[in-house]
């Protein structure tokens, strides 16, 4: 039988060797579905509780001018260009860079949305 000593000293070293213990470390890579940094894609779906109309009005009344359900709303049906890629395997688009995004809610806008909901319909350009 180990004595409390024992214990409390291999425990302690168990957390040295771990370094940071972060359970992201060891996680496979999430699948991408081919998508790559540059693609264009097309939104041809969003998860459903953003399809309510009314969905910024209850979750944040505060700061209802986000408007982050219209925005996502907004894109759907419309081609954009992969910008980068989430830890968790979100893709970043930055929806701000069309012209008629733009229009309706202005400058600077991007959102991050689930691979399963885009289809690529260009390829990146391969620069030389």
């Amino acid at each position: 039988m180990l004595s409390t000593w024992t214990w409390k000293t291999r425990s302690k070293e168990m957390l040295k060797k771990r370094k940071s213990g972060a359970v992201r470390e060891e996680r496979p890579p999430l699948p991408r579905l081919g998508l790559k940094i540059g693609d264009r894609v097309r939104i041809i779906d969003i998860p459903m509780d953003l399809k309510d109309p009314e969905y910024d009005r209850k979750h944040d009344p505060k700061n209802y001018k986000m408007r982050t359900a219209e925005l996502f709303r907004f894109s759907l049906g419309r081609v954009f260009r992969i910008y980068g890629f989430g830890r968790y395997g979100h893709v970043e688009l930055h929806v701000g860079n069309s012209p008629v995004v733009r229009k309706k809610f202005g400058d600077g806008h991007s959102i991050w949305c689930e691979p399963e909901f885009l289809k690529r319909v260009g390829k990146a350009r391969v620069q030389s």
